[in-house]
């Protein structure tokens, strides 16, 4: 470059110079074609393959952690894929996982399918298929520093508590968990299952080619985004002849298990292509972009609708949702998990101090925040109502749950939006204390989000 200067100057003082500027390579417009990617419709449901150009892969590229039994990397479709720790156990064992990360992101090498994000960097860990061993593939893939987690599997909403910790110790490392909703509507059953139904994951629904929810979808509110599910085209392993592994494609891959990766990938390239978004609002911009399906806004067999990745590449960013997890007095304190959470305000720090933050009717809704009062002294605690209808309660240092709280409620403020909650509060002991601020949707709310700023201030 010192020496295209040098020659631009001499030419600039001597014949003269109109212009100098850098070579640049091109880069093809769209989705990169490949050997099958007419029979890969379900791509074209999510993204306009056409006028959408992925963004470039690199060495610093986020990465999506699949938490999958087994991979068999030798397929043709990952064989030039950046996939480390695969790991291949049997074809029996094999198939999920591989067809998974293909449709993740197989990098478009010209031999099978095209991913969601061609070539972007994932890693397998494996789950072991119990609730211990997929808890610890979690806790893994949150020490790895993975931008997204992927979890095409599922346990009763009420079994499994360890794995609900896991995801949230993700989320509070800024990592964007996506689970499968399910596929327990097969028999009529629609029993939900964790992780999709846990706080701050995103549930993830199935469609046919027609957009119409498929019959086997597990449906309820905790659903957020759906993505194609029926008929899916995407990667096959099984057994061959003589110990042999036979390497194809299968046209009849169903379930929410593989919409999950659609919108794992989708979210992964968005921490790239949006790189001033945090995961949470990250994980708000796929739902919120969503193309509505069904009745209109969100309901228990769309959610918000279907992804729509060239939607969300552009659409306006959402509000920040800051200090998740905080949806109750034990994720703050130390006691679910290790270190608590900071003040949002003490003595010595500012004289005034706020946060902005949202609520999910469905998925999160509420927020903890601890505040310590000099001794003696007051604060004035308010919460601006920007969108929806909040409420705000605080309670005793001995609390240990917002949930009914009876005698540990020091005070609550439920005015009508867009009034400003407010509260006064004094310690009258003589050592600084803790007290804990609740916010949650009031129950005039019908929004499914709220948004709102929390401010603490001293007061006289």
């Amino acid at each position: 470059s010192g020496r295209a200067a040098a020659m631009a100057h001499a030419l600039r003082t001597t014949v003269g110079l109109d212009y100098a500027e850098p070579d640049e390579s091109a880069q093809p417009s769209g989705y990169a074609t490949d050997l099958l990617y007419e029979q890969q419709t379900w791509l074209n449901q999510v993204v306009n393959t056409t006028d959408v150009t992925p963004p470039l892969v690199s060495a610093t590229s986020p990465s999506l952690g699949l938490v999958e039994e087994a991979i068999d990397a030798n397929h043709p479709d990952l064989r030039q894929a950046d996939l480390s720790g695969a790991k291949s156990v049997n074809p029996a064992a094999d198939w999920h996982g591989t067809a998974i990360a293909a449709i993740a992101g197989s990098p478009a090498e010209g031999l099978g399918i095209r991913g969601v994000w061609p070539g972007m960097p994932m890693r397998q860990f494996p789950s072991g298929l119990t609730c211990s061993s997929t808890t610890a593939a979690v806790i893994k893939a949150v020490k790895a520093k993975v931008a997204v987690i992927s979890m095409s599997y599922g346990f009763a909403d009420d079994a499994c508590y360890s794995h609900y910790l896991a995801t949230e110790t993700a989320v509070k490392n800024g990592i964007v968990p996506v689970a499968a909703a399910g596929n327990s509507n097969a028999g009529g059953g629609n029993v939900p299952v964790r992780p999709a139904t846990d706080p701050h994951v995103i549930s993830v629904s199935a469609v046919d080619s027609s957009n119409l929810v498929a019959g086997f979808a597990t449906r309820n509110d905790k659903v957020d985004i759906t993505a194609p599910g029926v008929g899916v085209f995407g990667p096959k392993v099984s057994d061959g002849t003589a110990s042999t592994v036979d390497y194809g494609w299968s046209a009849d891959l169903n379930g929410t298990s593989y919409s999950t990766p659609m919108v794992a990938a989708a979210a992964t390239m968005l921490r790239q292509a949006r790189p001033d978004l945090n995961a949470s609002q990250i994980g708000r911009l796929l739902v919120d972009s969503a193309t509505d399906l069904g009745p209109a806004g969100r309901d228990i067999d769309y959610g918000n609708g279907l992804l729509n990745i060239g939607s969300a590449l552009v659409a306006d960013a959402p509000p920040q949702d800051v200090k998740e997890p905080n949806d109750d007095i034990n994720w703050i304190n130390g006691t679910l998990i290790p270190n608590k959470a900071g003040f949002v305000w003490k003595a010595g720090v500012a004289k005034k101090k706020s946060v902005t933050a949202t609520l999910s009717r469905a998925k999160d809704p509420a927020d903890v925040y601890r505040v310590q009062i000099p001794r003696r002294r007051s604060v004035l605690i308010t919460a601006a109502q920007f969108q929806g209808d909040v409420r705000l309660d605080v309670l005793k240092p001995t609390a240990q749950t917002i949930v009914a709280p009876g005698k540990k409620l020091i005070v609550r403020s439920d005015r009508p939006a867009p009034k400003t909650e407010g509260v006064r509060i004094k310690n009258l002991k003589k050592k600084p204390q803790t007290i804990y601020v609740a916010i949650t949707p009031s129950a005039k709310q019908t929004d499914q989000y709220s948004f709102y700023r929390l401010s603490v201030k001293p007061s006289k």
